[in-house]
């Protein structure tokens, strides 16, 4: 009874919750975009070009796949001490904690998969295919945090999510032969450009 008697709220009151949320949003884009997100995107964009390009042309099983994301991890954690920021912001930890939940998630997920038991007297182009598959899913991940963190700050990373999913399984689906030189150009493009526009247009 008492929730039915509550007034709506006044046009002037939406407005300002709007402004309100619009302050809001542009404070956190400023803070992201003095953080060390942006050069991370570029860095990571780099590493992702390197590590594609080096699985498309090279023969031979993949040996450096690992060695890719260490040198990514190392980078990315140093750039947080070299990079000069205005402010070391508290809610670093916040942004670790959160890609350590996307992929903790998503290593769970793997494990209840167990796509390793299919690999036992593979075919060298079903071997291939789940090679590919393994790749797509590691991929995608990361955008569907971009989509999730761009429904709080900016519409910007949804659509990189979005757009950059739907590149992944277009390479997957339609361009199985040059399916990792694919993903160098579009995945590392996307990274890269996605930093250089935070940094640019963010501020």
């Amino acid at each position: 009874m008492n929730g039915e008697n509550q007034p709506s709220p006044s046009a002037a009151e939406a407005r300002a919750a709007l402004e309100a949320t619009s302050q809001w949003q542009a404070q956190t884009r400023r803070a992201i975009a003095e953080s060390t997100v942006a050069p991370r995107l570029i860095w990571w964009g780099i590493v992702w070009v390197a590590m594609f390009l080096y699985a498309q042309f090279h023969s031979g099983p993949n040996r450096l796949g690992w060695a890719f994301i260490v040198t990514g991890l190392a980078g990315a954690i140093l750039l947080r001490f070299f990079y000069p920021t205005p402010v070391k912001r508290k809610s670093d930890w916040r942004q670790a904690a959160f890609w350590l939940a996307i992929f903790a998630y998503a290593a769970v997920l793997l494990v209840v998969v167990e796509p390793w038991s299919l690999l036992q007297n593979l075919s060298a182009p079903d071997r291939t295919m789940l090679d590919h598959k393994l790749t797509a899913y590691f991929s995608i991940v990361p955008m569907f945090a971009f989509v999730l963190f761009g429904l709080w700050i900016g519409r910007f990373l949804v659509w990189i999510g979005l757009v950059e999913t739907a590149l992944i399984l277009l390479g997957y689906n339609f361009l199985p032969g040059y399916f990792y030189l694919w993903m160098a150009v579009t995945g590392g493009g996307t990274l890269t450009l996605s930093g250089i526009f935070i940094r640019k247009f963010w501020k």
